[in-house]
C-alpha cells in the first residue's frame, strides 16, 4: 500500500509537470500579444522548457542515486512552483524565457523518478505495463491543459496569469504530501529507492552506455516518434487548427483528444508488448501509424473538418505512445549499472530533438 501511495504521488508530479509542459500551446492566443511576442520568440519560449528538460535527463538518474527520490522530488516540485509563478508574472520575452527554462529544469526529474519508483516498488515482469500506466496518468496533464483549461478560464472569466498562479499553488500541496509519505527505502529492504548500483566507476559505466548501439537506436526512434506530439500537442497545435478555421475552444479540445490517444496507447501498447514478449513489432506499427496521421494532417485538404481532425489527432497521439515502449526496450538493452541513465538518455533525446525543431519552426507564420 505504501509503495502504491509513493508511486501515485510520483505519478501526480508527472501529471503536474506534463501540464506545465503543454499549457502554453492552449493559451498561445493570449500569451503572444500579452508578452509582445512573434512566432519565432514564442517558439523559443516553447523550446526553452525542452532544452533544460533534455539536458538534465542523464544527470537526473545520477542525482536520484546520490540523494534518493524524496529530496529530489520535493526540490523539483518546488522549482516548478516557483517557475510557474514567475511565468504567470512575466512581462517580457526574457522573463518568460527564463521562467520556462527553470520550469523545464524542475520538470526534468518527474518521469525518471517515476520510473525508478516503478522499477523498485512494482512487479518487474510488468515494467512495460506500469510504465504505460504511469504515462497514462501523466498524460492527464496535457489533456487538462487543452480544452478543460480553456473552458475553466471562460467559466471563471480569468486570464491566463490568474489561472496559472492558482495552478502554482497546487504544486505546494503536492510537495507537502511528498514530504509526508515518500520514503527512500522499502520497509523490508535496506537498499535505497534507486536502481543505480555502480560496481564499476561511473566513467566506465557511462562509456559502456555510449558504446551500446541498441540504446542509441531506441533513443533515435523515441525522439522521432514523439516529436510530432511535442510540436502539435504541446506548442503549435491549437494555433494550427485555429488557422484551419476552428475556434480556440474546439482546437484546444482536439489537442486534448490527441493526448487522450497518447494516454490510451501507453498502457495498452506496453501491456501488449509485455504479453507478446516482443517490442519490435509494436515499435514498427507506431512509426507507420504516425507517418499516416502526420501526412494527412499536413497535406490533406481538411479545412474546418472537425471530425476528421479528431480522428487524425487521436491517431497521432496513439502513435506517439510508441516512445513509451521505447523506455521498456531501452531498459532491457542496458545493464543494471546504467539502466536509469539509459532511460534518462532516451528522455533527453526525445526532448532535445523536439527543442531543436521548435527553435527552427515558423509554424505560426
Amino acid at each position: 500500500a505504501l509503495g502504491l501511495v509513493i508511486w501515485g504521488l510520483a505519478a501526480l508530479f508527472f501529471l503536474y509537470e506534463f501540464f506545465l509542459r503543454t499549457f502554453i500551446g492552449s493559451v498561445a492566443h493570449q500569451v503572444i500579444p500579452d508578452l509582445h511576442l512573434n512566432a519565432k520568440t514564442f517558439a523559443m519560449i516553447g523550446s526553452a522548457y525542452y532544452i533544460a528538460y533534455g539536458l538534465m535527463q542523464v544527470p537526473v538518474g545520477i542525482l536520484a542515486d546520490k540523494f534518493g527520490v524524496k529530496i529530489i522530488m520535493i526540490f523539483a516540485t518546488l522549482i516548478c512552483v516557483i517557475s510557474t509563478y514567475m511565468f504567470a508574472h512575466a512581462d517580457s520575452f526574457m522573463s518568460a524565457f527564463l521562467s520556462r527554462l527553470l520550469m523545464g529544469f524542475g520538470s526534468a526529474f518527474a518521469f525518471i523518478c517515476l520510473l525508478i519508483i516503478a522499477a523498485t516498488w512494482l512487479p518487474k515482469n510488468f515494467f512495460g505495463f506500469f510504465a504505460g500506466i504511469s504515462q497514462f496518468i501523466g498524460t492527464m496533464g496535457p489533456l487538462l491543459a487543452g480544452g478543460p483549461l480553456i473552458l475553466l478560464m471562460a467559466k471563471t472569466h480569468q486570464d491566463w496569469r490568474t489561472t496559472l498562479t492558482q495552478i502554482a499553488s497546487i504544486g505546494i500541496v503536492l510537495a507537502f504530501l511528498m514530504f509526508i509519505f515518500v520514503k527512500n527505502k522499502p520497509r523490508d529492504a535496506e537498499k535505497p529507492l534507486v536502481i543505480l548500483y555502480f560496481d564499476a566507476p561511473l566513467k566506465t559505466s557511462l562509456l559502456k552506455l555510449v558504446k551500446n548501439r541498441a540504446v542509441w537506436a531506441v533513443a533515435f526512434y523515441s525522439a522521432t516518434t514523439y516529436v510530432s506530439m511535442a510540436l502539435l500537442g504541446a506548442i503549435w497545435g491549437t494555433e494550427y487548427l485555429q488557422a484551419q478555421g476552428l475556434s480556440q475552444g474546439v482546437a484546444a479540445s482536439i489537442i486534448s483528444i490527441a493526448w487522450l490517444g497518447y494516454a490510451i496507447g501507453c498502457p495498452l501498447l506496453g501491456a501488449l508488448s509485455d504479453i507478446a514478449k516482443r517490442r519490435k513489432p509494436t515499435l514498427i506499427f507506431c512509426s507507420i501509424l504516425g507517418l499516416f496521421a502526420t501526412s494527412f494532417i499536413t497535406f490533406a485538404s481538411l479545412h474546418d473538418a472537425h471530425f476528421a481532425y479528431v480522428i487524425l489527432f487521436f491517431l497521432l497521439g496513439f502513435a506517439a505512445s510508441g516512445q513509451n515502449v521505447g523506455f521498456a526496450t531501452i531498459a532491457e538493452h542496458s545493464d543494471l549499472s546504467t539502466r536509469a541513465t539509459s532511460m534518462g538518455l532516451n528522455n533527453a533525446a526525445i526532448t532535445l530533438f523536439a527543442a531543436c525543431l521548435l527553435y527552427t519552426s515558423d509554424a505560426a507564420d
